[in-house]
């Protein structure tokens, strides 16, 4: 849970959570079991170096092309439902969902 001050409330707006090396598992694989499950997601930011308009405009031509921690979390990161319309009860039903999926891997 994001940490929240005495001045300052968090809106919550994007929770976002990233599947271990390891699980087999990608963010793909999670949303799909979630949407079977009625829950939307939304994918992680596809990395700098992967977004067409900066290949178009050339501006990884000259790099490694590689950047392993930005891949890494694009394939495993998804953000789950959040927002101040979101209530305990479907907060509860997408926890339930991730648990009963953990158990099944």
């Amino acid at each position: 849970m994001p940490k929240e001050e005495t001045w300052a409330r968090s809106v919550f707006w994007v929770y976002g959570m990233v599947i271990r090396d390891g699980v087999p598992l990608d963010a793909d694989g999670l949303a799909a079991r979630l949407a079977s499950a009625g829950i939307e997601t939304r994918p992680f930011f596809l990395g700098m170096h992967e977004q067409p308009a900066f290949h178009r405009r050339g501006l990884f031509a000259n790099s490694s092309g590689q950047f392993a921690v930005a891949e890494r979390l694009a394939r495993r990161g998804l953000y789950v439902p959040s927002g101040l319309a979101v209530t305990d009860s479907q907060i509860d039903t997408v926890c339930g969902e991730l648990e009963k999926i953990s158990h099944e891997l």
